[in-house]
């Protein structure tokens, strides 16, 4: 018989069936070109097809000599070759092979049942899914062969793409492409050159040791991009679709490829048994030249361990299966595929992303579960397990020095540019991973905003990519509000966000023109967080520690507290130490929520301005402001001539201020209607001219107010009128009175739990923020009986009970909740129970 390949292949074999192929050739051309715009991707996707047919191997033979010398070249520069070679470009595996409806499944273009298709038992998960896979020959070349054998048969089609040109998607006579059978001796023919290119593939297609199935794709008659191939390339990519230790295994003209994950460097190396083994020893277990052996499981065990000094858990040979953990083999079969574990609990991550052993033990055949795909629990499997974990640590150890070393490397000119180092970007990795898997942000790192259609695997993919290069792209400044934290990270821009109206940052940047220093700490504290979790801290402890962490940063800046202990505890301080007064003035405002500005020194002037902002438009009330000017003395009480009511009016005309007062322990004859300092400023009241806007206010009236503000919420809009319409000491007493009437027998009380509850609803909308406004909104029941300040008004007199790592209320009417609706005010009552001694079992429970 001739081994010359027929010059028409239509004479081969018999005709079985003609298979309808229902696509235009501009289809073909238009999808394609835009598919595949290098020839190496369009190989790899051929590879692909072997692996989801459940291949062991996969033989690529190109028309020419491969040359090494030019591994991960551009794919833009060109090596001419010559395309009119006659002998084809074979894609060969060892998969299922191909039965007369797969060959008709083929070939129904842009449909395929891998979308679709439920691995069962050890069966892999397919890679491709939209059916395009074969259009990926078209951009190398006008024909393209299969050869099958399934069944104990083989078939064989061969598309000429040629003969398309003019077919289009409606025509009412689809092109018929021939399917023909033919025999293992026809096969032999249409096969022949690839016998004296790679003798391995050869092997398991004929002969003795043949595969009971098997698929050849056929390229021939090359176009243009074809010259655009070169070999030392195309090896590099198909080794970067190799994971380590794997059962699949890709061969380039009969040489077998080795992962690309080989070429990292190693930080540690341990044999089974080894000098290096000193677990084995101390566990008082036998170490033989070759192995270890463990009693109760037969024979030696051996293998070798390494840790990797880059992660091995990434890139694109993840879809061709793992390459970190164990891989425990039992006759060359890996047991534990989908446990890499093997059974041991979650080891140190950045240990474990670099981390490859390879177990060989026999004996455990006698150890395996029905389904060969695990073990059965035993003392001897114990052994093994710890035994595995020594070796672990052995090489944790070794990467943990390995780190320290890097750590004294490390420069923050490459930490914001060009290749930072690892020390610092995959911490970055991990917590961002953590985001996104668990979708729950960490402290300053937000959950990313996904494309449409991306996969939480193919971002953190880009993600670890973009980030060897830089792990911040750009850092913004911008105020995001007073209680909001220092600063936030958006991994999907790699943006940092500081926070110029935090406190902390505001001090950083006063009077500087600089903002290198600012932006040094910024990223600094992005990795605190990720090291926490680096370090396995639980992440509802990492977001305790940084909430501790920043309100000890607030207190260094001259921030001043706010929750209700702290605040009641200044007003207390207060009344015994001068020093005091003056202090707390700002904070306990500024949780009533009014913005403050402390002034002070020596120079003449108020002590300070507060400002209420109300917004203005339609109905709503104006702004206003405040100016204030504590009174310290050694006596019981501020005499009349240390109050000058006209200086105080000078300084709120001069601030463009609204109102001011005064604040002091005690007012001399400060009840007393006809005492000298009542008189002087109700007649500066009530000038007809320039009357006076000014008012008394003590320690114990301030106090008042806040403890109301905390129990019931006082708005902004009404603490006005104190200012409006009290004056002396008195009138204060009295305004005092009348709210707190107001708060327990008139006003309605809010309905904070339903409040919080329906701010709970609405935060499981991932893309808003919970708002105020829009769930009053929603519930016109109850909540739209009140304004929406009153509610805000609330919340906020809950933010200062329990503090911001609760609750954070904007006065926009974003709050951001922390915990859930019922802890909150679990907590609200446990508060206001240790600050007022109030029962949250009473019936009038202003909470209830």
């Amino acid at each position: 018989m001739s081994t010359d390949v027929p010059q028409d292949l239509a004479t081969v074999g018999t005709p079985v069936r003609s298979i309808p192929v229902h696509i235009s050739y501009e289809i073909i051309r238009l999808f394609s070109e835009g598919l595949y715009q290098s020839p190496h991707k369009a190989i790899e996707e051929l590879v692909s097809n072997g692996y989801d047919a459940g291949a062991t191997a996969v033989h690529v033979l190109t028309p020419q000599p491969v040359d090494d010398a030019d591994d991960g070249a551009d794919d833009d520069a060109t090596t001419q070759v010559d395309v009119a070679l006659t002998a084809p470009l074979w894609v060969i595996d060892n998969g299922s092979g191909m039965s007369v409806g797969q060959f008709e499944e083929l070939w129904h273009v842009a449909h395929s049942n891998k979308a679709t298709y439920e691995p069962e038992g050890d069966e892999r998960a397919p890679i491709g899914q939209f059916g395009i896979g074969k259009l990926a020959a078209y951009v190398l070349a006008w024909k393209l062969t299969h050869i099958s054998k399934s069944g104990g048969e083989y078939h064989f089609t061969s598309m000429n793409f040629r003969l398309l040109e003019g077919l289009h998607q409606d025509d009412t006579q689809p092109f018929k492409l021939e399917l023909r059978g033919i025999s293992e001796d026809e096969a032999k023919v249409l096969l022949a050159d690839v016998e004296e290119r790679d003798r391995e593939a050869w092997r398991f297609l004929f002969g003795d040791e043949a595969s009971d199935a098997w698929t050849a794709a056929g390229l021939e008659d090359f176009k243009a991009l074809y010259e655009r191939l070169r070999g030392g390339r195309l090896s590099w990519v198909l080794r970067t679709g190799l994971p380590l230790h794997t059962d699949f295994s890709i061969w380039l003209n009969g040489d077998k490829l080795e992962s690309s994950k080989l070429d990292r460097g190693t930080i540690k190396e341990v044999a089974l048994g080894g000098d290096a083994d000193s677990v084995a020893p101390r566990m008082g277990l036998k170490n033989v030249p070759d192995g270890v052996v463990i009693p109760g499981i037969e024979g030696v065990i051996h293998g070798s361990a390494t840790i990797y000094k880059d992660r091995i858990t990434e890139g694109k040979s993840d879809q061709y299966g793992r390459s970190n953990g164990f891989f425990i083999r039992v006759r060359d079969r890996v047991i534990n595929l989908e446990d890499e574990l093997f059974g041991l609990d979650v080891l140190n991550h950045a240990a474990w992303s670099r981390f490859a052993m390879e177990v060989h033990a026999d004996g455990l055949r006698d150890h395996l579960l029905s389904s060969r795909e695990g073990v059965r629990e035993s003392t001897a499997i114990t052994t093994l397990r710890k035994y595995l974990l020594g070796i672990f640590n052995l090489c944790r150890q070794a990467f943990d020095e390995w780190t320290v070393r890097q750590e004294g490397g490390l420069d923050v000119g490459q930490l914001l540019r060009d290749a930072p180092s690892v020390y610092v970007t995959e911490p970055l990795q991990t917590a961002v991973a953590g985001v996104v898997n668990t979708r729950r942000e960490s402290f300053y790192i937000d959950e990313p905003d996904l494309d449409e259609g991306v996969t939480p695997k193919e971002f953190l993919d880009t993600y670890s990519q973009e980030t060897r290069t830089a792990p911040f792209s750009r850092v913004i400044f911008e105020g995001t509000g007073r209680y909001d934290r220092a600063l936030r990270y958006r991994p999907d821009t790699r943006t940092i966000i500081v926070n110029t109206d935090h406190p902390f940052i505001d001090k950083m940047l006063a009077g500087g023109k600089s903002k290198g220093h600012v932006t040094l700490f910024s990223s600094a504290e992005v990795f605190i967080d990720a090291l926490l979790q680096e370090h396995g801290v639980p992440q509802a402890s990492v977001f305790a520690v940084l909430e501790d962490r920043d309100r000890v940063m607030r207190l260094l800046a001259g921030d001043q507290p706010s929750t209700a202990a702290e605040v009641l505890g200044l007003l207390d301080a207060a009344v015994h130490n001068s020093m005091a007064l003056e202090r707390v003035i700002g904070p306990a405002f500024q949780v009533l929520g009014f913005e403050y500005e402390r002034l002070g020194g020596n120079e003449e002037g108020p002590d300070g301005t507060l400002f209420a902002r109300l917004g203005r438009g339609g109905n709503q009330p104006a702004d206003y402001k405040l100016v204030y000017d504590s009174k310290q003395t050694d006596a019981a009480a501020v005499p009349a001539d240390k109050v000058k009511v006209d200086s105080l009016e000078d300084f709120r005309r001069s601030q463009n201020a609204d109102y001011g007062f005064f604040f002091a322990k005690q007012y001399a004859a400060e009840m007393d209607p006809d005492g000298k300092l009542n008189r002087e400023l109700s007649a500066a009241v009530g000038r007809s001219e320039t009357p006076a806007r000014v008012t008394f206010l003590r320690v114990k009236d301030l106090k008042r107010i806040v403890s109301l503000h905390y129990k019931y919420g006082v708005t902004l809009t009404r603490l006005r009128s104190l200012f409006e319409t009290a004056h002396t000491v008195p009138e204060v007493v009295a305004w005092i009175d009348d709210l707190e009437e107001e708060a327990t027998t008139l006003e309605p009380t809010v309905p904070l739990q339903r409040l919080l509850d329906k701010l709970e609803e609405a935060k499981e909308d991932t893309k808003a923020i919970p708002n105020v406004n829009a769930v009053r909104v929603l519930d016109p029941e109850v909540l739209t009986k009140f304004e929406p300040e009153k509610l805000i008004v609330a919340l906020q007199a809950v933010q200062t009970i329990i503090g911001d790592r609760w609750i954070e209320v904007e006065k926009s009417g974003e709050v951001r909740l922390h915990h859930t609706a019922r802890q909150i005010v679990a907590e609200v009552e446990r508060g206001l129970r240790s600050l007022f001694g109030v029962d949250p079992g009473e019936p009038d429970h202003p909470r209830e």
